[in-house]
């Protein structure tokens, strides 16, 4: 099916359309040849997703193929949870992620400007939405869910997995793990990256724009999900281990590229920010970056064994929490325990701003360009 050319209209953002999926079940095809399953499905905004598909050169036919298979179909309705993530069989381009009701609601509302916002800004770091529906098996619970991209997706292996607020405040890693690796989050984070200029200056402009747009929109307690790859380093890699790679060699010498190497291809005008983006990572104690203390790229460098090539992956996620009725009561019952600048359920202004800030902390700038020369010696 061809995607329709026109711009997508008022109408079609509030537009829905329902239907009966009948999918057959050859498990047990022994009983009877005419077994099928049958799912209640509702299809929000169709036209405006399939515009967001076409973005990124997405095929609907092979989208739906993916998404509205039996077993998909089915395991979706067997764990109904919101916030449950769910693979997509024979395609890790994008995830399903089931949401609540409230969630479904603000995402229809904000459907509209978030449309203008990621075709206007092409390297947007919000998420991509390529579908937001509704599923029932016949006679069960409704599940919403929406399709949206991995944007941790990456050819290459992932050392590190951080989910980052810019808040302090119970931000210690959990349980919680990404392909068998813990998250850590914000007070376990102790790398500052160094990139070029150029690189640095387009990254932080784009998170002022998602951020601010987040804000208008009333958006708050979203997330800065990274993934490190760890390429290479001057000294003390010996101690990085993972369990498929084993450790990570010291003897660099057929693969190790200079930084100008590393980020010539991202300088160019359609690099997309995010993916496989190109660092020098320095070790920084934990104290200073809560503090936001500034540690200029010399110093950084002195500590030779604790400096690494890497390659970053990275979106913004969670962005469908709005500052309701239950984070208003949040904030108003953190704020008596613990200082209200560090607790993530604060308004989407303060939210938005803090988040600027210590993304900016994080993400540095080679002003003198002293880091290149050191990385040619």
């Amino acid at each position: 099916m061809a995607v329709d050319k026109r711009e997508a209209s008022p109408a079609d953002f509030t537009y829905s359309e329902r239907t009966v999926i009948r999918c057959s079940t050859p498990e047990f095809s022994f009983l009877s040849t005419e077994t099928t399953a049958e799912f209640d499905w509702k299809d929000y905004s169709p036209a405006v997703f399939r515009h967001i598909q076409a973005m990124d050169n997405i095929n609907y036919d092979d989208y739906m193929l993916s998404v509205c298979g039996h077993a998909n179909l089915l395991g979706i309705c067997s764990s109904p949870r919101p916030g449950t993530l769910h693979p997509v069989p024979h395609n890790d381009s994008f995830m399903i992620c089931t949401l609540k009701k409230t969630e479904m609601k603000v995402l229809r509302g904000m459907l509209p400007n978030y449309y203008h916002h990621i075709k206007k800004f092409g390297a947007s770091l919000l998420p991509k939405f390529y579908g937001l529906h509704l599923v029932r098996l016949h006679r069960g619970l409704k599940v919403y869910f929406v399709v949206v991209s991995n944007v941790l997706k990456s050819d290459q292996y992932i050392h590190f997995y951080y989910d980052l607020k810019g808040s302090l405040q119970g931000r210690r890693f959990n349980k919680l793990e990404i392909d068998q690796k813990t998250l850590l989050k914000d007070v376990d984070l102790d790398l500052r990256f160094y990139l070029e200029p150029l690189i640095q200056a387009r990254l932080l402009a784009q998170i002022k724009h998602d951020c601010e747009f987040l804000e208008a929109e009333g958006i708050m307690d979203y997330s800065l999900v990274l993934g490190i790859h760890v390429e290479t380093s001057y000294q003390g890699l010996a101690n990085i281990q993972h369990s498929d790679a084993g450790t990570v060699s010291e003897d660099t010498e057929n693969i190790e590229l200079t930084m100008p190497d590393m980020c010539e291809p991202y300088t160019k005008p359609s690099f997309k920010i995010g993916v496989k983006l190109p660092a020098r990572a320095i070790r920084t104690p934990k104290e200073t970056i809560s503090s936001r203390e500034s540690v200029s790229v010399t110093q950084g460098m002195k500590m030779r064994s604790e400096s690494y090539n890497v390659f970053l992956y990275f979106g913004i996620v969670d962005i469908l929490k709005n500052y309701g009725m239950g984070k208003r009561i949040e904030h108003v019952y953190k704020s008596l325990q613990y200082n209200s600048k560090m607790i993530s359920a604060v308004n989407p202004r303060v939210y938005s701003s803090r988040s600027q800030e210590f993304l900016g902390s994080i993400f540095r700038e080679d002003e003198t360009r002293e880091l290149i020369i050191l990385l040619q010696l």
